[in-house]
């Protein structure tokens, strides 16, 4: 159910504007984004170390169809990582960067992209390549030199056929709104004299998840651009006042309201196609020292990036079960620790780029683009996680809720306008119960569809707020409650421009869930280790982990192993490595986790 929060200590938010930026004297300051910064750092020569003996598979073939893209960039200093990757869960590999020279639109460097051999290997694996081209500075000088552009085209054209490579990204960050027309213009006539030469090349660009004084001319580009791969990460930066969620999928708190929720809805708004959309996901978390180790905090100075094989490694002495806090209100993991001084780090993983991964599928996206391919290098859970997510049925719980952009707590916003399609691989019919409804009535509205499809039987057309009280013992709500013919929903969500409220939550169940099963996304209980490797032995940490009986089940639905719960710790069989369904039994009531096991 969701709730409406005030707090005093909330307050100093309500200064900040989203991705840390400031309100200065009436401008809008703006920090410097991950793919800037971590481009002017590499400059001194740094470059990754690949893991020794990672995991990869070499299959020159793609083992299975992916259901959606998975397009990745591959930074230069990634060096010879890539000798790790799994290919056949990659469809786009965006190699980073070709660094624009504003005054005569030649290569400041390409950082050898005419040879390096991460471009050949991923052609000869079947994956898309795409030329990423960066320009952070300066802009009005390209913008108003016409040859300056020219060349620019022709070179990447050259480069586009010298390669035979499948596609351009244009990665131009902190463009003032004076030069919105110039940027429009620009992409125009890339993707007009592109096309012309390979007309089934692809233009793709990194859109910014906040368009500050709508300089991103959103409309006006849709006609031309192919992908807008949307950086929905750094919503909180290094100079973040407050330590907060890098990518959270729901708003942090109420005065901070931007999220990858929010920031998706808005270019549906906008006029972008959902197969046009990528989600970017961050595969690096952001730390900071703080005030408390509450949240939020606020911070006493500036935070760094870490790289997530740094965060979850076994090099880091404060990643571990009592310091870790999963964040139900946005979505999102950290840990909080001291080390001499009181720190946070909120970063993805397993379990948040799941939900977010969930909402590809249910949106129908055209897939994901990550930042950056081998920061997770060494680490299998983040592949594994994409291959159950998109190279599979998409594997939705058997029981779980869907909420609207705000979440568990906190508003939709205006002029939405969106579908979403829910899938279970169990058997239906599904119960649907609606936990919330808060609308405004007669404007803002909620379609329920029995089917993929809003051309599928309508099976509730909802606004206003109804009110919600609960039988006890049982979640049932009267007319609240709808079954439908099968395992799959459709729900449409619409709102205006004028008032805003808490939207709706609903939870569905297939018909072997128990009512009072609790499921781990949505409370503050954690297995550690997870992921786990067969014969080790894992805990429940957090709120009633006292339990009678355990069941251990694959992905199919099939038991694996069972017995009696021991605070000792249960032992995972000598199964392969993979995705399983752990349940807790205590009297009637059951917990299920996602548990990931690691060959």
């Amino acid at each position: 159910m969701k709730k409406r929060y005030t707090c005093l200590a909330l307050l100093f938010i309500a200064l900040l504007v989203v991705k840390g930026s400031y309100i200065a004297q009436g401008q809008i300051v703006m920090p410097v984004s991950i793919h800037q910064e971590q481009s002017e750092y590499f400059k001194s020569g740094a470059s990754l170390v690949p893991v020794e003996n990672s995991i990869q598979i070499n299959n020159p073939y793609r083992i299975r169809e992916l259901s959606k893209r998975v397009f990745g960039y591959h930074p230069y200093w990634s060096g010879n990582v890539y000798r790790n990757y799994r290919w056949e869960l990659l469809s786009d590999l965006c190699y980073f960067s070709y660094e624009v020279d504003p005054y005569t639109g030649n290569a400041i460097t390409t950082h050898n992209f005419e040879t390096a051999p991460v471009i050949d290997t991923a052609l000869s694996k079947g994956v898309k390549v795409h030329l990423c081209v960066t320009l952070f500075s300066n802009h009005s000088v390209f913008f108003n030199n016409p040859a300056a552009q020219q060349t620019l085209v022709n070179n990447l054209i050259a480069l586009v056929e010298q390669r035979g490579i499948h596609g351009i990204n244009i990665d131009f960050e902190a463009v003032s709104s004076s030069q919105s027309a110039g940027l429009t213009a620009f992409m125009q006539l890339l993707s007009s004299q592109l096309k012309s030469v390979k007309p089934d090349a692809e233009l793709s660009i990194a859109a910014p998840a906040v368009n500050w004084s709508n300089t991103f001319d959103i409309p006006s580009m849709v006609p031309w651009v192919d992908l807008f791969m949307i950086m929905t990460y750094d919503y909180y930066w290094n100079g973040s006042t407050v330590a907060g969620p890098v990518a959270s999928l729901w708003p942090f708190t109420s005065s901070f309201e931007y999220s990858v929720s929010h920031s998706i809805t808005y270019y549906q708004s906008q006029g972008v196609e959902v197969d046009k959309i990528l989600m970017g996901v961050p595969y690096y978390g952001r730390d900071w020292p703080v005030v408390s180790n509450s949240i939020p905090a606020q911070t006493t100075g500036s935070g760094i990036a870490l790289l997530y094989r740094n965060i979850v490694g076994s090099g880091n002495i404060y990643y571990k079960p009592e310091n870790y806090y999963w964040d139900k209100v946005s979505g999102s993991s950290y840990y909080s620790y001291n080390s001499g001084m009181l720190r946070q780090t909120f970063f993805d993983d397993v379990k948040s780029l799941g939900l977010k991964y969930n909402m590809v599928n249910r949106r129908n996206l055209a897939g994901i683009g990550i930042w950056a391919l081998g920061y997770d290098d060494g680490r299998s859970e983040l592949w594994d996680l994409l291959e159950e997510k998109f190279a599979a049925n998409p594997a939705e719980l058997c029981r779980d809720t869907i909420y609207d952009t705000g979440g568990p707590f906190w508003l939709y916003k205006n002029n939405e306008d969106y579908i979403e399609t829910v899938h279970v691989n169990e058997q239906g019919p599904l119960r649907l119960v609606l936990l919330t409804l808060d609308l405004e009535p007669g404007f803002d509205s909620l379609w329920i569809y029995d089917g993929n499809t809003v051309n599928s039987e309508l099976i509730a057309a909802l606004s206003g707020n109804l009110p919600v009280t609960f039988n006890t013992g049982d979640l049932s709500l009267g007319n609240l409650s709808y079954v439908t013919s099968n395992n799959v929903f459709t729900i449409r969500f619409r709102s205006n421009s004028s008032y805003r409220s808490q939207g709706y939550a609903i939870e569905w169940s297939c018909p072997t869930q128990s009512t009072s099963e609790i499921l781990s996304e949505t409370d503050n209980a954690i297995i550690y280790p997870n992921p786990a490797k067969s014969g080790e032995l894992i805990k429940v940490l957090g709120k009633d982990s006292g339990f009678d009986y355990y069941y251990i089940y694959d992905q199919t639905g099939r038991p694996v192993t069972s017995g009696k719960y021991s605070k000792v710790g249960i032992k995972i069989p000598d199964v392969k490595g993979g995705f399983y369904i752990l349940k807790l039994q205590k009297g009637n009531s059951y917990r299920v986790f996602k548990l990931v096991v690691n060959q």
